[in-house]
């Protein structure tokens, strides 16, 4: 029932770890000191030691934003919004609401074109102006890129690591773009069958029945032991290189055959 997407095989990085610089210290005349930098500890990823799932919302802010996070603040969660530039234009003050409560912004272009279908310039200023307006509007500059319907090729995939952005298509989804799967119960069994150790679960905002399928879900998932974590947070401790897709060793490809509303904003 739910989609599952087939992620180019990629080699995972090494973590890194960064030494802490040793202070510098006199030493008597004539008398040579050695001074060692103290023993590195490296700092263990929240995600290695707790059972994280990743949920991300696509086509924000919306009039359901704001019922969004008061649902993730009740039960203490954290997002990813894959927030376009002209909604972020048309709703300022949501976005900046998202930031304010612990969220990730991710960018999903401008006006959510199947970047396949664009020229190199085109895809750059789609995906460029919306970086710049949620600077602009939030101080925060993305580091996470969603291509609209997960459509990507080596144009795109050759912009997106030019403006130094991963690519986040997510692991599985609830389907809510399929306008006959819009329902409150089944967008609910959805995402808890989707759900999953380190799993990022691809839904979108814009759509009311995922909206108010989320207090049923999220308690759910919290007596499971589960962590709702931002995206970052979920691949922290990897060496990300721009341009690439992640988790790595997960899945992400929409099927050619699923019923999509279109790229106005839908999927």
């Amino acid at each position: 029932m739910l989609l599952r997407h087939t992620i180019p095989a990629l080699t995972a990085c090494a973590t890194l770890v960064l030494l802490p610089a040793a202070g510098a210290q006199a030493a008597p005349k004539d008398t040579k000191v050695t001074v060692k930098a103290a023993p590195g500890k490296k700092a263990v990823p929240f995600c290695e030691t707790h059972k994280c799932i990743a949920l991300t919302f696509d086509d924000g802010p919306s009039d359901n934003t704001t019922k969004l996070l008061a649902t993730l603040k009740k039960y203490k969660a954290k997002a990813t919004f894959f927030v376009m530039g002209s909604r972020v234009k048309k709703h300022p003050v949501l976005t900046k609401n998202i930031v304010k409560g612990g969220h990730e912004l991710g960018n999903h272009t401008w006006s959510h074109p199947w970047l396949t279908d664009l020229a190199p310039a085109a895809i750059y200023k789609e995906i460029n102006e919306t970086q710049k307006l949620i600077k602009k509007t939030t101080g925060k500059t993305p580091t996470v890129f969603r291509a609209p319907g997960g459509l990507t090729d080596d144009d795109v995939n050759a912009v997106v690591a030019k403006l130094k952005l991963i690519q986040i298509p997510g692991t599985v989804a609830t389907k809510d773009y399929v306008k006959e799967y819009r329902d409150v119960a089944f967008l609910t069994t959805a995402a808890l069958e989707a759900a999953g150790k380190n799993a990022v679960v691809l839904m979108h905002e814009t759509v009311k029945e995922t909206v108010d399928s989320m207090p049923k879900v999220l308690s759910t998932l919290a007596k499971q032991g589960y962590s709702f974590v931002t995206v970052s947070k979920l691949l922290e401790g990897q060496t990300l290189v721009p341009g690439e897709f992640y988790p790595k060793n997960q899945s992400g490809e929409l099927d050619d055959d699923d019923d999509f509303s279109g790229p106005a904003g839908e999927v």
